[in-house]
């Protein structure tokens, strides 16, 4: 972001009562109130956080548990799963493979906060629910594939999430397994 007098990196972008919010890194000055800013876009780390968000997407969809928690970078992305079983890294590769190889389309679509209420299994995070109050929650769509709530960006099709591959498994305590996914081009 930058300004007449100034310039900040924005480090990340939340929804907040008061609409859209940029959280500065912790050294930034903010703007002056009423300052006209200019925002670029680092479009290669946010297309690679796009295809890597689909990627998570897609690995939930196979291995449907519950998640516990998550992490999307441009090198390593990691879903938490509440789930007793190991994971067999080349089956659920072959699958992630299958998967951006049908090249499914990905749309986003919007339900009332009452129809979210009416199909509870939509919420698949088990400690992080969608945000409330402003009357609609905004779906993510892999046709055929996953369907659930969801606020961040994503490709518009599994073909441009490309080659993906489960990376380290590890076993966070007796019901939790963490899979790390890369993209490998």
């Amino acid at each position: 972001m930058v300004w007449d007098a100034g310039s900040a990196l924005i480090v990340d972008t939340r929804n907040s009562p008061e609409g859209i919010r940029h959280v500065l890194e912790d050294s930034a000055s903010v703007p002056p109130e009423g300052a006209s800013v200019e925002l670029s876009l680092d479009w290669d780390r946010r297309y690679a956080h796009m295809r890597m968000h689909t990627a998570m997407h897609l690995l939930g969809s196979i291995l449907k548990y519950g998640v516990t928690g998550g992490n999307i970078s441009v090198e390593k992305s990691r879903l938490d799963f509440d789930m007793e079983d190991t994971v067999d890294k080349v089956a659920v590769s072959a699958a992630l493979r299958d998967l951006v190889t049908a090249n499914h389309s990905v749309s986003c679509r919007w339900i009332s906060e009452a129809e979210l209420d009416a199909n509870p299994a939509l919420v698949r995070t088990m400690s992080v629910q969608p945000p409330r109050g402003r009357g609609d929650i905004r779906l993510l769509d892999i046709d055929g594939v996953d369907l659930q709530p969801c606020g961040g960006t994503h490709v518009a099709s599994t073909g441009e999430v490309g080659t993906v591959r489960i990376g380290k498994v590890e076993k966070k305590g007796r019901r939790n397994r963490r899979v790390n996914i890369h993209l490998d081009d």
